[in-house]
């Protein structure tokens, strides 16, 4: 049956499901409803797992959906080809390596027009951009991994491979820039702070050795842990499963189960 002549905001409502904002609607009638602040802000909150997406509900005025639709039937929705090619890439386990994940950690993001924060020099609210860096590393670094992806209310356990070097992790490209050639001030700062040092004494050696991973292996409801440690006595890699140990070559100590990394570093 056509629809009623009423306008497209009567038929149905669209909302931004998940966690940024529970009760985020977006206007029908925009000619582009997608270029929304909420819209923004959910992106670049959205997990690995594949490339940025959003989920959209559309909820409609229970009397007209009865009138377009006479089954349940009508209402399903062939995907477009293009979604489709999306979700099969989602399915395929892609790999990426432990640098990669740092520099997604530690990666410029642009601020929403409604973050705008007041800045303190001119007084007039700035649409600004957060970046989170290293200020200094430990003796011991220890690297946990997010394993899970939120989609709605549920969350699913990420396989993806983090490939991760056993010898000569190097930490310095993602510590804080020196501003000065001596290596003391960190960044750039405003002419009203003061200039932030390093403590006395800090090392500067950002090299780390991996001795030791702990393994999950399941889904987010249950599963069982494992771990491979380098015995500091022979230099060789062991497997740990409850009371069974033995031994493994270096090659099988990286693998999609990996979830928190253990480095030291190397002149500690």
């Amino acid at each position: 049956s056509p629809p009623p002549s009423q306008g497209t905001g009567a038929l149905f409502r669209i909302r931004l499901a998940g966690g940024v904002a529970p009760c985020t609607y977006l206007s029908p009638q925009d000619p582009r409803p997608l270029c929304h602040p909420a819209i923004d802000r959910a992106l670049q909150l959205s997990g690995a797992g594949g490339p940025p997406h959003v989920k959209l509900t559309v909820e409609w005025d229970v009397s007209t959906k009865e009138r377009l639709f006479g089954s349940l039937q009508e209402e399903v929705v062939q995907d477009a080809e293009s979604v489709q090619r999306q979700q099969q890439a989602h399915g395929q386990q892609h790999s990426c390596t432990l640098d990669e994940c740092f520099q997604l950690y530690t990666k410029e993001e642009q601020l929403a027009p409604d973050d705008a924060w007041r800045c303190p020099h001119c007084k007039v609210p700035q649409q600004g951009t957060v970046k989170l860096s290293l200020w200094t590393l430990p003796d011991i670094l220890i690297i946990h991994l997010k394993r899970f992806r939120q989609v709605a209310e549920q969350r699913h356990k990420l396989t993806t491979l983090v490939r991760f070097p056993l010898r000569g992790l190097d930490m310095a490209p993602h510590v804080a820039q020196r501003g000065q050639p001596g290596g003391q001030l960190l960044g750039r700062w405003a002419p009203w702070q003061p200039p932030l040092r390093l403590p006395a004494g800090c090392p500067r050696d950002h090299l780390y050795d991996l001795y030791a991973v702990c393994n999950h292996h399941g889904s987010m409801q249950g599963g069982h842990y494992t771990a491979f440690c380098c015995n500091a006595l022979d230099g060789r890699w062991y497997s740990y499963d409850d009371s069974r140990v033995e031994g493994v070559r270096e090659a099988e100590v990286s693998t999609r189960s990996a979830y928190i990394l253990f480095y030291q570093r190397r002149h500690a």
